[in-house]
């Protein structure tokens, strides 16, 4: 063989190895970028928290405030166990509890409670996929990357700032996870001679956690036949079935004793009803980045269907290969589908339009992770995967990208929650029966007003501030009034509340602390030197420009003034700092 046919042939053995390498390299910087898109969508899911936080329950969340006030220690148990609609919540309620006990029913807690439980469930997923599917490297840093991307993703804002809403909605997928990894366990454990000990401890956490899943939400149930499904697939002995199924049955009858059907659904007898069933569940699966354009959510829905039917069709094959990896996210999947499926009919009678709120997407994004942690896996498998591996890393790079880009309307949702509920606390916080704005906090705003008393005497939630006890109090011996004016703001609006008496006001505008270029922290409101109001800030307001510095475009605030007469004097103050008795006056309004 002459020089020229070696160095050709040399040349062929080559250039795979050099173009496999190129592909490898690609696959680690994209595995990279995704871990670090997850990563910055948990700090994103934690700012979303922040700025909807508030300290004054939010519609459900009231329970906890009635029980303490109507019910307390000696009732416990039953409400505990007590119904909520058409399900059982008793592991939330104890997070509730908590909240009340510890931390006086600042919902902080709650909150806390929520991000926690989601990392703690992308850590659980995370070290399955590496120590039972050996997952290492580009394909774990990308798998993890795109769980953290679902888990946290700001189009679930309303789980993310409700800590109740959230507390139900991320508590039962949670628990599934456990239960099946516990499942998975014990299958390992039991085919290994070694590890036979721990068998038994496997199986008991299979089971508790689907008991806490069943005791989360009415979907928990569902974890059950799944269970079932998963020991018959992984051939599991005969003893551990009918220890599964017979924990199952006793779970599933103590959910349903003494259980009331709330749930009106339609009879589905005509093609129409069908259709909307339909179509509310595609909205509910399609609607992660799409605000309000259902035609749209529908075929995102439809395609995530078709991909659904393109996994199933997979997974025989991939099962024979990795039954673990298979089997934990096949069963998740299902769990997160069912959910779906079995909140269609209760909630359609709302409207399509109801399957976009944003506490479904929860389930809606795990769905979807699911379904790419499987395909991932299959790839994986293949003798070429290297090419189809990175073409799938670009897919999730752009769909994050599209999510970014999506992310300023839940963001904005969010801050207009936690504002309006913060202006809310400082109507029951003065007393002003301003009813619309009281609508945020409670469907009936009558309710939370009549919980005002005992809240105030047990300084919970928002009672737990000074400023509402400093009401009719002189402001020069609550405050000291800064002798250089260093604030910035103006009056906009004065409105009378005509819902109730003694005369009450509803004060709007805006303010700024240029020394600091920033909001200030509240807004205190004095008559006739007497403090006399109090003030959230927080609102849109376009920008201005003070000391040369333009003001940021949430500097609009919203303020209540009690029992005022149409001759007094109303001098509205900023204080610029939380926990500072410094504040500057920004306006005054004279007598009428």
């Amino acid at each position: 063989m002459n020089s020229a046919a070696v160095t050709t042939a040399s040349q062929q053995r080559v250039a795979p190895k050099r173009a496999q390498a190129r592909v490898s390299s690609a696959a680690n910087v994209l595995s990279w970028t995704i871990l670090a898109g997850g990563a910055v969508t948990i700090v994103l899911a934690a700012y979303v928290a922040v700025l909807g936080h508030s300290k004054l329950p939010f519609w459900d969340e009231w329970m906890q405030i009635d029980f303490a006030a109507n019910e307390g220690p000696a009732h416990t148990f039953d409400w505990l166990w007590r119904q909520f609609n058409q399900h059982r919540v008793v592991i939330p309620k104890l997070f509730l509890l908590a909240d009340l006990r510890w931390f006086r029913a600042t919902q902080t807690f709650q909150l806390v409670s929520n991000l926690a439980l989601q990392f703690a469930h992308l850590s659980l997923l995370a070290w399955s996929l590496r120590v039972l599917g050996g997952w290492r490297g580009a394909l774990w840093r990308t798998a993890v990357g795109l769980l953290a991307f679902c888990l946290f993703c700001p189009s679930q804002w309303p789980n993310l700032v409700m800590g109740f809403t959230g507390l139900c909605c991320y508590l039962p997928p949670l628990f599934a996870s456990l239960s099946f990894l516990g499942l998975l366990l014990y299958w390992r454990s039991s085919r290994d001679k070694d590890a036979r000990g721990w068998s038994g401890k496997y199986l008991l956490v299979c089971i508790a956690a689907g008991l806490c899943a069943t005791f989360s939400l009415s979907n928990g149930n569902l974890v059950w036949p799944l269970l079932a499904i998963g020991a018959l697939l992984l051939r599991l002995r005969l003893a551990a079935i009918a220890g599964i199924v017979a924990v199952a049955a006793a779970g599933i009858f103590a959910f349903f004793y003494n259980y009331t059907v709330y749930l009106k659904t339609t009879s589905y007898s005509s093609p129409g009803e069908v259709v909307a069933l339909i179509k509310y569940i595609a909205v509910y699966f399609g609607s992660s980045w799409v605000t309000a354009d259902i035609r749209l959510a529908e075929i995102l829905g439809v395609a995530g269907f078709l991909v659904l039917a393109f996994v199933l069709w997979l997974m025989p094959s991939y099962f024979r290969v990795a039954p673990a990896v298979c089997t934990q996210f096949g069963l998740l999947l299902i769990f997160v589908l069912g959910t779906g499926v079995v909140t269609a009919p209760g909630r359609v009678v709302f409207g399509i339009d109801q399957a976009f709120s944003g506490r479904y997407q929860s389930f809606a994004l795990l769905f979807w992770g699911c379904m790419a942690v499987l395909l991932l896996g299959r790839l994986a498998t293949l003798r070429k995967q290297g090419v189809g591996f990175v073409l799938a890393q670009i897919g999730l790079v752009a769909v994050m990208v599209f999510a970014g880009q999506k992310a300023r309307l839940p963001i904005a949702r969010a801050r207009w929650h936690g504002f309006n509920i913060s202006v809310a606390a400082i109507a029951l916080e003065t007393g002003v029966p301003d009813q619309v704005q009281l609508g945020w906090a409670h469907s009936h705003p009558d309710y939370p007003r009549s919980l005002i008393p005992f809240m105030r005497d047990a300084k919970i939630s928002v009672f737990t501030e000074p400023e509402p006890f400093m009401l009719g109090r002189p402001l020069q011996s609550e405050y000291t009034l800064q002798t250089s004016n260093t604030c910035a703001g103006q009056v906009e609006s004065i409105a009378d509340i005509t819902t109730g008496w003694p005369r009450s006001l509803r004060i709007t505008g805006w303010a700024w602390d240029p020394p600091h270029r920033s909001s200030p922290a509240e807004i205190i409101v004095a008559t006739d030197g007497i403090i006399s109001g109090l003030g959230a800030v927080g609102d849109r307001r376009p920008s201005k420009e003070v000391a040369g510095h333009s003001t940021g475009d949430f500097a609009g605030f919203t303020a209540y003034v009690r029992d005022v007469s149409r001759l007094s004097k109303i001098d509205v103050y900023a204080v610029p700092r939380k926990g500072t008795n410094s504040l500057c006056q920004i306006a005054t309004v004279g007598p009428e």
